[in-house]
């Protein structure tokens, strides 16, 4: 396969320089949030709409996960020359662990990075709104009486129990980064199918998130706050993250194990 020339190379930067600045006006607000649309507008045009160079992010999605992949087999063929793995099975199993290792060195500098950058209270306030906004109108709906308050508009303020404020780490975001990032990195599977499941796995962490955050009241009301707030602590520290692996291992041995979803064959 041949390596991805400087026109490739240059629309994938502002293809993924676009994508950050949409991600960092949707999620920071603000008056910058309008600098940052206007210059992912910029660099959609200049990656997918400049006549001299169109592409569409399929065709181009491909063409770098392809090229990637290419050198990606070939260090995993090297590794196994290196270990001597000649037989199909031993060459599976290096193949296996070559193709986690890959995803975990990628998948946990992103993660403490993104935690880093949103270790404030407030650092995802726009999402925070929309999502303390999704928990009131859900609990309206059944009858709930609450309403929405605060400075920032992320206090859910109820008559008959505690109010509970929407902060950054209530949003679900580093939990949907860390899942997407695990679908996305596997190799093996068509870009596209890794891009659409990623894409279903954002929703499922949101509805999921919203759920935890909206059955506060009833579990609450019925054992009091002590009780939840161990339901809580246990969720957010360990079962949500047991929740996200065993999804990730029920989507390789299902969808990613597929044969029509399995990337082309090796290019020799």
């Amino acid at each position: 396969m041949q390596p991805l020339n400087r026109r490739e190379q240059m629309q994938a930067l502002l293809a993924t320089t676009t994508l950050l600045l949409l991600g960092f006006a949707l999620f920071y607000g603000g008056s910058v949030a309008l600098v940052a649309l206007a210059g992912a507008a910029g660099g959609g045009w200049l990656a997918f709409g400049n006549p001299r160079t169109a592409t569409t992010p399929q065709a181009l999605l491909e063409r770098v996960s392809g090229a990637a992949g290419h050198e990606l087999d070939r260090a995993e063929d090297w590794l196994c020359a290196q270990i001597g793995a000649e037989k199909k099975g031993d060459r599976t199993l290096v193949g296996v662990a070559f193709n986690f290792a890959l995803v975990m060195a990628v998948v946990l500098p992103a993660d403490l990075a993104f935690q880093h950058m949103t270790r404030a209270e407030n650092s995802m306030l726009l999402y925070q709104r929309f999502l303390t906004w999704f928990v009131w109108a859900v609990e309206s709906a059944f009858g709930v009486a609450v309403a929405i308050g605060g400075s920032n508009g992320t206090l859910l303020l109820y008559d008959d129990m505690i109010d509970l404020e929407i902060v950054a780490a209530c949003t679900g975001l580093h939990e949907t980064l860390f899942l997407g990032l695990l679908i996305l990195c596997f190799r093996g599977v068509q870009p596209m199918v890794r891009v659409r499941w990623a894409a279903y796995a954002a929703i499922f962490i949101f509805f999921e998130n919203a759920l935890r955050i909206i059955t506060a009241y009833p579990l609450i009301m019925q054992y009091g706050f002590a009780t939840w707030d161990k339901v809580h602590y246990f969720w957010w520290q360990t079962g949500q993250y047991a929740l996200i692996m065993a999804l990730f291992m029920l989507w390789v041995m299902t969808i990613g194990g597929r044969p029509e979803n399995r990337s082309r064959t090796r290019p020799t």
